[in-house]
């Protein structure tokens, strides 16, 4: 029997976004939870999910039906997921049973996204997009960091995100030179550099995407940093199609930008589901390879520590004929 823990796993599977639940998988899958959630499980019981299931209330009766389960069987548990003192716990509760890891088993049925995900995804991108238009008009001087972060969060939840995908990334000129820059109240200077990474969640579904804003009046370096960049992440897109190595992408925009690639320390590009983070991973370590109904970021950066950096970031699906970007802002 498969033991599934993981909360965007069990989210996949039968729908529920409660905070603490599990299922079993076997001739017949079971999904506990306790009285909490007594009518948000009876309600998903009757409805259409990807696998039916039978719900178990986790009461002294619910426990003992675990162990009736389980028995002397062997259980593959999410190891990915579950730390040594929670399988400390799985053992204590099922002593009878043989604990195995396995490690992506559901991660692997969320490679491949059916077209309801992709909708979902199409949408969390254009509030994601609209979003970052609108607060465009917030880039003046004296405004902080802290404060466009917040109202990507406030302009988001207007246009019917029903969260963000992460902690917006704000960064004014030398902090954009920080991949993952943590915002601060230092204000926007006339004349400054900016650069925003931001996400949204529609129905569950994360979008991801990164734009850097020149200056008015750029200087030369931050022109040709950013059509690196842009070329950089072209060639990349246009080389994405089914069956590529992934690794391979990540050494088509490394080996473009020539020398200044000594500044790109991070991987090209990430999936993106109901984490903003999933597989496959388009780096020059990964032994993935791209298929038809992945959805991946390509976002290229090359920081120049103490002075200014640049990150373009797409979000698209990978298709037949190549990559469907969802998005539709000039870069």
């Amino acid at each position: 029997m498969r033991l599934i823990t993981h909360l965007q796993n069990l989210r996949y599977l039968i729908g529920f976004t409660g905070t603490s639940g599990f299922m079993l998988l076997g001739a017949k899958n079971y999904f506990f939870t306790d009285f909490r959630y007594r009518g948000v499980a009876q309600a998903l019981e009757k409805s259409p999910t990807r696998i039916p299931f039978t719900f178990v209330e986790l009461d002294e009766a619910g426990w003992k039906k675990l162990l009736t389960l389980t028995g002397a069987q062997t259980v593959e548990y999410e190891s990915a997921h579950v730390t040594i003192d929670e399988l400390a716990a799985w053992k204590k509760r099922l002593p009878k049973s043989k604990f195995i890891a396995n490690k992506n088993t559901i991660e692997d049925q969320r490679l491949l996204k059916t077209p309801d995900e992709i909708k979902k995804l199409k949408k969390s991108q254009q509030i994601n997009e609209e979003t970052l238009k609108r607060i465009q008009k917030l880039f003046k001087p004296g405004v902080t960091e802290l404060e466009l972060a917040w109202q990507i969060k406030v302009v988001g939840h207007e246009l019917g995100a029903e969260d963000i995908s992460f902690e917006p990334i704000v960064g004014f000129g030398p902090h954009s030179a920080i991949p993952h820059h943590q915002n601060t109240a230092t204000k926007l200077k006339a004349n400054e550099l900016v650069l925003i990474d931001m996400g949204m969640k529609f129905d569950g579904y994360c979008s991801d995407m990164t734009r850097t804003f020149l200056p008015k009046k750029p200087s030369a370096e931050q022109v040709n940093v950013y059509d690196k960049v842009l070329r950089a992440q072209t060639l990349a897109i246009d080389a994405i199609k089914p069956g590529i190595a992934c690794k391979k992408l990540d050494e088509i925009a490394r080996k473009s930008m020539g020398s200044d690639a000594e500044f790109f320390g991070h991987s090209l590009g990430h999936g993106v589901g109901l984490d903003v983070h999933e597989a496959p991973n388009l780096s020059s370590r990964s032994k993935d390879t791209l298929k038809a109904g992945m959805v991946v970021t390509v976002e290229p950066g090359i920081y120049l520590e103490g002075r200014f950096g640049v990150r373009i970031e797409d979000c698209g699906l990978v298709t037949e004929k190549g990559y469907e970007n969802f998005m539709r802002m000039e870069k």
